[in-house]
């Protein structure tokens, strides 16, 4: 099985490895890593990209489907919407150096930044208590399918 790099999308942790830690070692938070690119995780931890190709909107897209397998939150099926989001994280990798969501505005902090990188930690949004889904719509809670 080949190594990969893993991002904890609460704290930003970020594991090299098989797979991602089911528990962050830094946060506690379970089942909360997916696969990022060496870019990103070069970004993250050093502040700089060094290579410069970039990920595809398919490989972005099946990491989030792999990420939302052994969670209690799914992918939206609406692959309009899904292509929509990722679309919008790799124009934001161009303008910000980041995998930011396309959702939400980037103010050039750092640390703030690294927080809007997608999947964010959409637990603690209020679109998350109020309507089941994160603010891009790309996920939303299990029993719930929001368009």
């Amino acid at each position: 099985m080949e190594k990969k790099f893993w991002r904890c999308n609460v704290c930003n942790d970020v594991h090299y490895g098989n797979l991602g830690p089911i528990i962050c070692p830094t946060c506690a938070a379970e089942n909360a890593y997916c696969q990022i690119d060496e870019n990103e995780a070069n970004n993250i931890i050093f502040g700089k990209v060094t290579k410069e190709n970039q990920t595809s909107k398919e490989q972005i897209m099946e990491w989030w489907k792999t990420f939302t397998e052994k969670s209690q939150f799914k992918l939206n099926p609406d692959n309009k919407i899904v292509e929509m989001v990722a679309t919008g994280v790799l124009r934001n990798e161009l303008k910000h150096g980041l995998k930011m969501c396309p959702c939400r505005l980037p103010d050039g902090t750092r640390e703030r930044d690294l927080t809007l990188i997608c999947p964010c930690n959409f637990k603690l949004h209020e679109s998350w208590k109020k309507r089941g889904s994160c603010h891009c719509n790309l996920f939303h809670k299990s029993k719930q399918i929001l368009r």
